[in-house]
């Protein structure tokens, strides 16, 4: 059937039916989209109560922060800030070895 042989009220339920599924398929990627670790945190989910990131260098690779914005997380509570992403493979496959160069620092 047409649009055009439909009620209005029909027309109107068709139409508020198409966008709503035009806004869940808009928004499906977004919910599928993550953190494929569990080893840490995002600053936007804990970064009030973590402790702040001590050393102004990548804990990984000893590299100041001068060419552009750190990759921070929170692990474990403790603030992190890396030089570039990349860096995080080396922290998460041992957290211990460069957490431990945080705890004697202040």
């Amino acid at each position: 059937m047409s649009l055009y042989g439909m009620t209005l009220k029909d027309r109107m339920k068709k139409l508020t039916t198409a966008l709503g599924l035009l806004a869940l398929a808009a928004a499906a990627p977004f919910a599928l989209v993550g953190c494929h670790s569990g080893r840490h945190e995002h600053h936007h989910r804990g970064a009030a109560a973590a402790k702040p990131y001590p050393l102004q260098n990548c804990v990984v690779s000893g590299e100041a922060f001068d060419h552009g914005k750190p990759y921070a997380f929170v692990h474990e509570g403790q603030e992190i800030k890396l030089c570039c992403k990349d860096c995080l493979k080396d922290f998460n496959r041992d957290p211990a070895k460069y957490l431990s160069k945080l705890s004697g620092t202040k």
